[in-house]
């Protein structure tokens, strides 16, 4: 199969699990990465680099960089948190970039135009499940970047000579996760301080409820979507929440130490659960995650004593 994907953001976490899953199938892969966050230096070597920044692109850089490309992995993003990123920003690279690659995908007829969205486009804080037949009411700028993102997909000029598909992310994790480029991961955070003999740390009572999905899963997911024949919309989550307290003493149960938890003070998460509801994800694509949440902890404290994280 003589496949070409083009991926933005193929530096980055995702994106370079992403970038190796498609060349061991053997794709062919064209990476688009700014260098600011990802990390461009762990990318395959058979893979083409573009070192750019998405949102300096015109319609013309879009045109050349998706020449012989028939699948778009769209993962390129300002993320939430990130020092030096301002509203503008934000709206320029998640929402205009994504206006503008969306265009020349459809003007080239690309079999499928993949778009990462967030669960931050729901703007839910819980206790409900989230689930793609919600009504979107984002509560950040990054949030309504996304959304912002997903509409622009569906943009009437040109809706119907493009096929697209998008995937609500929730928290994914997994060898290789760095800290750089948006909120600080728990396991990555945790993960560090305990490898340095430090106590792990909870924010406030720890019953904060996040939903955890292993990056192999996430990444079979996008492939999957790529495939499908249809426009859809899916959650990439787990469908199950855990709370931060029992996140951390897996967490210390897998990495052997006899570390005890240190609560410090809470922050905006307090009493929030945000969790996804897959049944829709699995109905149209027949996927379910694989890998349990120990065995992916496993996998993440082994890479690290190997040195990949």
């Amino acid at each position: 199969m003589n496949t070409t994907a083009l991926v933005t953001g193929g530096a980055g976490f995702i994106g370079r699990h992403l970038v190796n899953d498609l060349l061991k199938s053997g794709v062919k892969v064209r990476v688009i990465d700014s260098g600011e966050t990802g990390e461009t230096e762990r990318l395959p070597l058979d893979c083409e680099l573009v070192v750019a920044d998405i949102a300096d692109l015109s319609i013309n850089d879009w045109g050349d960089l998706l020449d012989d490309v028939d699948v778009v992995y769209h993962l390129a993003a300002r993320k939430y948190n990130t020092p030096g990123v301002t509203e503008q920003s934000l709206l320029s690279a998640n929402g205009y970039a994504t206006l503008n690659l969306a265009r020349v995908a459809a003007e080239r007829c690309i079999r499928k135009l993949v778009y990462t969205s967030s669960l931050y486009a729901y703007g839910s804080i819980g206790p409900k499940a989230m689930s793609v037949s919600d009504v979107p009411n984002p509560i950040t700028v990054y949030g309504s970047s996304k959304l912002f993102g997903e509409h622009v997909l569906k943009t009437k000029d040109f809706a119907s000579q493009l096929n697209w598909a998008v995937a609500r992310l929730f928290f994914v994790y997994g060898p290789g996760q760095f800290a750089e480029g948006g909120y600080k991961s728990v396991i990555f955070s945790n993960f560090e301080r305990i490898a340095a003999g430090e106590q792990p740390l909870i924010r406030g009572d720890g019953n904060q409820t996040l939903d955890y999905i292993f990056v192999d899963d996430v990444v079979r997911g996008l492939r999957m979507l790529a495939d499908h024949p249809e426009n859809v919309l899916v959650n990439l989550g787990s469908g199950f929440g855990l709370k931060i307290n029992t996140v951390i003493e897996k967490m210390v149960t897998v990495s052997g130490s006899q570390l005890v938890p240190v609560h410090v003070e809470p922050d905006w998460t307090a009493g929030t659960s945000r969790v996804a509801s897959i049944d829709f994800t699995t109905s149209v694509l027949g996927w379910t995650p694989e890998v349990s949440f120990d065995k992916g902890l496993e996998r993440v404290w082994n890479s690290r004593n190997r040195g990949v994280a």
